[in-house]
């Protein structure tokens, strides 16, 4: 290679983390840009059906993490779907149907900000990372919050349904019973075996018959039948024979609403991965998701999603597909913008399994810092960043999975030669093959060390008050997560404080007491403890070295298919199920110093699995031949052939 072409190569290296979304480009030696053209996913739990999501989930998961990668952290373009309703305001504050009640009310949600989730959750670049302060539901806006560990909070808040259900469900139909609430009814679990209970309100109704629980729970009312009463607000409403709850553990939350006289609980961002994910795709880049697995089967419920996660009718899915093709796919087009299925069943099975195997935040621990530890617990804070939570194993005979992962990413803390601490990851399997072929998670347990919350919405003070478009005021917001909050700078809900001092200082109403106690700290226990909090990080695991394989060291050249890639990484491409065929162009330094090569992938078809009959897309028009939507062009499926049959669940 030239001179030049080698300094082209290296600027081009260096420079490419500046762009907080990842276009397409089969000529990029970096590994940054996506290498293959965008084409939806089918969706099938058929593990026969080459190329569709349950075939890849079960043959190739590096390969099918890598596509929900990229769909997070894909630049979407305009004949995509992207945007739609740009510079509105949607109302109410949850896209609600006549499953599940809606309050009404005016504007509450800014629409249409981004093309790319990686634009607002760029720190660190390409990772599940932190990022900018938008105008959400208020006009300070709400600081976009990072999603490492993803699928452990996910868990988490299944565990705590599960939990309650078996402690009050008596009858095990789903359904708080009247009678099988009655006061007192303590909703409370155990974050730990042997751990203090943490208390989320109580299960019994307040005298206008509205369950008394935190704000993280959201609650819908059902009939004698299970049904969902759309207008429903209180057991007292005599249609009303129990209801139903989720507990929503991520972002901020939103609090309460005084609705008919009765204060109501507004949950939180999401209940479940895909919740996640469907929301923010419409709210924030305008693409609507068709996901049949989020749509109602009977009382609020849906389906259980391909990675094993209970699912909510709770508007995850925008697009109803009230009009299909004869393929399944929706024709709706909720936004009016000409572009139908803008994400599908299949997009948003990926995604889901990205985000649930999304690595946890990571300790770079020093003697120093691991002493403001003990200062955290001595000031009070853990009372609401409880430091950590146990996922239980499975229990077949109740219906709990335990850990639902196929493998798990974490980083340590070790000491160099020359005295300085870095962080090194190791990739730990959790998934088994049956005799039959199926890949399962193994359901162990898990204990989720250091997230430091309790996820109740709590009101800590004017300083953190929102006030929302609609005019109204929330008090209440979650126990921000303390796990990478040294990366997370600015702090807050809306961002305003740019130092840790700043925002602990700020504290008041319920958390009164320990910020009071933090000031009243000396100097030096200021220092600890905020060198404890600096150390909770988020590793780019991009670049962290990594065992990988398993053989307890990290390889300074890795081997993939015969060619040296160099250091040892987690790189789901080295783990795909038909290796790629790396050729390395040149070998350049990183800003860190470290040489990595600029590679191209020479079978990248076969590695990427693009001409499998369910991926497969001829005029590259954005769906597989298979299920492609336009007669003009393609025609429909032929009914002899096994795509135009619903796709099996």
């Amino acid at each position: 290679m030239s001179a030049p072409a080698k300094v082209a190569l290296g600027l081009l290296l260096l420079a490419a983390p500046a762009k907080a979304q990842i276009a397409e480009s089969r000529e990029d030696p970096t590994g940054v840009s996506i290498p293959y053209k965008f084409s939806h996913l089918v969706h099938s739990a058929d593990r026969s059906w080459a190329g569709a999501t349950g075939e890849l989930r079960n043959d190739d998961p590096f390969l099918f993490y890598q596509l929900g990668q990229d769909l997070v952290n894909r630049q979407f373009r305009l004949e995509q779907g992207v945007y739609g309703r740009t510079g509105e305001k949607s109302v109410p504050l949850y896209i609600d149907r006549a499953a599940i009640p809606a309050h009404g009310g005016s504007a509450r949600l800014a629409r249409d900000h981004t093309a790319s989730c990686g634009f607002c959750h760029s720190i660190p670049y390409r990772q599940p990372g932190a990022g900018q302060t938008i105008a959400s539901t208020g006009g300070e806006g709400r600081n976009t919050p990072h999603f490492y560990g993803g699928g452990l909070v996910e868990m988490l808040g299944e565990q705590v349904l599960w939990q309650t259900l078996e402690r009050y469900d008596k009858n095990h139909d789903g359904t708080f019973q009247r009678s099988e609430v009655p006061e007192p009814s303590p909703l409370a679990v155990r974050p730990m075996p042997g751990a203090p209970e943490i208390q989320y309100g109580d299960l019994s109704p307040d005298a206008n018959g509205v369950p008394r629980t935190n704000p993280v729970f959201r609650v819908w009312y059902v009939d004698a039948s299970g049904a969902a009463v759309a207008d429903a607000t209180s057991l007292n409403d005599p249609r009303v024979a129990g209801f139903r709850l989720v507990m929503q553990p991520f972002g901020w939350g939103r609090g309460t609403r005084l609705v008919a006289g009765h204060r109501l609980s507004e949950g939180g961002e999401a209940t479940t991965l895909r919740g996640f994910y469907t929301g923010a795709a419409d709210v924030h880049m305008g693409l609507q998701a068709f996901d049949p697995t989020q749509l109602a089967t009977t009382g609020g419920l849906a389906r259980r999603s391909l990675s094993g996660a209970q699912q909510y009718d709770l508007g995850g899915s925008p697009d109803l597909g009230q009009k299909q093709t004869a393929t399944g796919l929706s024709l709706d087009d909720p936004d009016g913008d000409g572009h139908f299925d803008e994400l599908t069943e299949g997009d948003v099975d990926a995604a889901e399994f990205a985000m649930l195997h999304a690595p946890p935040p990571a300790v770079l621990a020093t003697p120093s810092s691991e002493a403001g530890r003990a200062v955290l617990q001595t000031v009070g804070c853990t009372r609401c960043h409880v430091e950590s939570w146990q996922i239980e194993a499975a229990d077949p005979a109740h219906g709990w999975p335990g850990d639902r992962r196929f493998f798990h990413l974490e980083a340590r803390s070790e000491q160099s030669a020359d005295g300085r601490t870095q962080l090194v990851a190791q990739l730990v399997r959790l998934d088994r093959v049956l005799p039959s072929g199926e890949r399962v998670p193994q359901g162990g347990s898990f204990v989720v060390e250091r997230i430091y919350t309790d996820f109740k919405q709590w009101d800590i003070g004017s300083e953190f008050w929102e006030r929302r478009f609609d005019g109204s005021l929330q008090k209440e917001h979650r126990t921000t997560p303390l796990w990478g909050v040294g990366s997370t700078a600015p702090y807050g809900r809306a961002g305003r404080f740019y130092s840790l001092d700043a925002v602990i200082s700020a504290h008041g109403g319920e958390a009164t007491a320990e910020a009071t106690a933090y000031r009243a700290l000396a100097a030096a226990d200021k220092k600890r403890l905020q060198a404890y909090l600096e150390s909770l990080v988020l590793p780019d695991y991009d670049h962290l070295p990594a065992d990988i394989d398993g053989d307890g060291k990290v390889a300074e050249s890795f081997l993939v298919a015969g060619v040296d890639v160099g250091q040892e990484r987690f790189d789901p491409r080295f783990l795909f199920a038909t290796l790629p065929q790396f050729r390395v162009l040149d070998r350049v330094a990183g800003p860190d110093g470290a040489r990595r090569p600029l590679m191209l992938i020479d079978n990248l078809d076969a590695a990427y699995k693009t001409a499998l009959a369910y991926r497969l897309d001829s005029d590259e028009d954005g769906f597989p031949d298979l299920v492609d939507p336009d007669p003009q062009r393609k025609g429909l499926v032929k009914s002899d052939e096994p795509a135009s049959a619903t796709p099996a669940r």
